[in-house]
């Protein structure tokens, strides 16, 4: 499995309390071309299956591709699951924004940057909370970045017929440093003082020592039973091996009166699900949606690219404007590999996705 990516140079962190009265962190990465004037800025949000991933580092593209281009780039960290549940996540990501808008004036000069000009960028669980996202936020978003993210819960195995959804019994007995018991009581636990912010997005606890990993995301990260037990949390309820991971840990089934509730959450949650019901309201073209573009690998098997086919044709269809990108056989988190224009498939995937950012954008490289 290849190493998490390293946090590029030159950045300042920040950290603001939640109305959840959680601290929240932001990373600020300024445009490489400091003379810029109006910068617009992209909003990173990470991946992580809503119970892992980090803030610490942005995907390898994202500062050669956007910074080398004229944009500030922002990470920032959310609530994960199980403690948090997804539409908290989603409240998170909506205050990192609102956070960003009102704060980066002070912090990188008041004319460096345009607070109304920003791009929304997730991979994975943060493509879903990105394409979320941008349902809810006013002023929208200028584009949007889906890059293999789950749009539509109910077409997911969880939900599908019980004899074909993910169940831990059919993986085998589970080996770990935490037992199946231990790690199903966290699964349950709704506690707000246990909640992570940042956690491992895997494995990487066996691959790395924490010296190691603290000086790629430049932080101190520490191993605690925590973080390791939310690890192998993770890996034990992920979107493939387990229904219990999403209904249960990331959804808190359990908080609805009946099925009919909780479908109707799950519903919201979907953005694939919530813009056909606004399509089928006449609301369409350009205010439904921002444009869209999306990146997927069609070997996924974590999330697969009938997700961003759904969701793209939807977008078509109803007037706004996408861009596809879709890499033939590519798994899931396929572009760690893009680390700069030199890198095979760069211009046939990434410049082609970041000029279609550019124009819906309206930003001009000099």
């Amino acid at each position: 499995m290849t190493n998490p990516p390293s946090a590029p140079p030159g950045f300042t962190d920040h950290v603001f309390t939640s109305t959840s009265g959680t601290e929240l962190a932001v990373r600020v990465w300024p445009a490489e071309n400091p003379d810029v004037r109006n910068t617009p800025f992209v909003v990173w949000t990470h991946g992580g299956g809503w119970f892992g991933g980090f803030h610490f580092a942005p995907l390898p593209w994202m500062s050669p591709g956007f910074r080398r281009r004229g944009y500030h780039l922002i990470s920032h960290n959310y609530r994960l699951a199980p403690q948090a549940r997804i539409d908290d996540q989603l409240k998170d990501c909506i205050e990192a924004v609102s956070w960003a808008r009102a704060n980066l004036p002070a912090i990188l000069g008041p004319e460096k940057v345009d607070v109304d000009r920003y791009v929304l960028c997730g991979e994975s669980a943060g493509g879903h909370l990105a394409t979320l996202m941008a349902l809810h936020l006013t002023p929208p978003p200028k584009a949007v970045i889906d890059m293999y993210g789950v749009v539509d819960f109910l077409s997911m195995p969880a939900f599908g017929p019980i004899d074909q959804q993910p169940n831990r019994e059919n993986e085998g007995p589970w080996e770990g440093r935490f037992s199946e018991q231990e790690l199903n009581i966290l699964l349950r636990d709704r506690d707000p003082k246990n909640v992570l912010t940042d956690a491992l997005a895997w494995d990487e606890f066996k691959r790395l020592s924490e010296a190691e990993l603290s000086m790629i995301w430049a932080t101190d990260f520490r191993f605690t039973n925590r973080v390791l037990m939310q690890a192998e949390l993770h890996m034990m309820h992920s979107l493939s091996s387990s229904a219990d991971g999403l209904k249960i840990g990331i959804m808190h089934e359990e908080e609805f009166k009946n099925k009919e509730e909780f479908m109707a959450f799950v519903r919201s949650m979907s953005p694939l699900r919530v813009l056909e019901q606004r399509v089928t309201e006449r609301k369409q073209g350009r205010g439904l949606f921002p444009p869209t573009a999306f990146l997927h690998g069609t070997g996924d098997v974590v999330v697969p690219i009938q997700q961003s086919y759904s969701m793209a044709n939807l977008l078509k269809h109803a007037g706004v404007p996408v861009g596809e990108f879709y890499e033939e056989g590519a798994p899931h988190v396929f572009d760690l590999k893009y680390t700069g224009a030199e890198v095979p498939g760069w211009n046939q995937f990434i410049e082609p996705m970041l000029k279609f950012v550019d124009t819906h954008v309206g930003h001009h490289i000099k």
